[in-house]
């Protein structure tokens, strides 16, 4: 918090770029103590903190969310969708028959968030909605790929740390935590090269090749590294403060008398 603290005292904007939720973001912005627009759902939607308003969704096509379903159940998957309805964040699934113990522990966290119904609806008859999620082995993920590639949208694999599992996304095409941080970017007027962001995990490449000045975590996976400009520590040793203070602190410090804004995205 403090290498936050000090980085806004010297002008550079903080922002958060995750696959989270409002619900559990908003205490993680309090915490750093941010105020202003955090970008969520990896991308899908920007909201202003901490009056907790929707500057942009970008929502996937219930058609092809409603095809990714299918998908997940043929192979025997739960599906989880995150509907497009405000800040209500609901969590939609299926009947039970197809939960596992990682579907198990999510609804365990969010039980008054979660919502059955059938399978065949989960998307279609709704509001478009932001993403289509699974929660299952990295072997049950890699089976579903070849047929969630043909879909017309964006989709992400990553390994969920929180339940020791992999995770699948799917989003509408072109939609990213990189696509975030260029429509932030473009409504703060701050130019890209002026912004750095952190990242541990493969939702995080194509932002780290995005901005100007990519750092991966020291928890990073050697593909993530590969694409950052630099390696800070991982984040039990502080790494975000280190890398704060090592790049986005000293360019502010050195270039002072420039008036172009920065950016810090965690």
């Amino acid at each position: 918090r403090a290498a936050v603290q000090t980085a806004q005292q010297a002008g550079i904007v903080v922002t958060l770029a995750t696959a989270r939720r409002y619900c559990n973001t908003s205490q993680i912005a309090n915490e750093l103590g941010l105020q202003g627009p955090i970008i969520l759902y990896d991308g899908a939607m920007i909201v202003q903190h901490p009056t907790a308003t929707i500057l942009e969704s970008r929502p996937l096509n219930a058609a092809i969310g409603q095809e990714a379903v299918e998908i997940l159940v043929r192979h025997g998957i739960q599906p989880v969708v995150h509907p497009n309805e405000g800040l209500a964040e609901e969590i939609w699934t299926g009947p039970a028959e197809l939960d596992n113990l990682w579907i198990e522990a999510y609804f365990a966290t969010y039980p008054e968030r979660m919502r059955r119904m059938p399978y065949e609806t989960l998307c279609a008859g709704h509001p478009d909605p932001l993403r289509v999620v699974a929660f299952t082995t990295e072997e049950a993920i890699q089976s579903t790929l070849p047929e969630i590639s043909a879909l017309n949208c964006t989709w992400t694999t990553i390994k969920r740390g929180s339940y020791n599992c992999a995770e699948l996304t799917v989003m509408d095409k072109g939609c990213s935590k990189a696509s975030g941080v260029l429509a932030l970017a473009d409504a703060l007027g701050i130019p890209l090269q002026k912004v750095m962001a952190l990242g541990d995990n493969n939702n995080d490449i194509e932002m780290l090749k995005t901005v100007g000045w990519g750092v991966a975590m020291g928890q990073a996976s050697e593909s993530v590294k590969s694409v950052a400009n630099a390696v800070t520590a991982s984040n039990w040793e502080d790494g975000a403060a280190q890398a704060i203070d090592r790049y986005a602190l000293r360019c502010a410090t050195k270039s002072a008398s420039n008036s172009l804004k920065r950016a810090t995205c965690l």
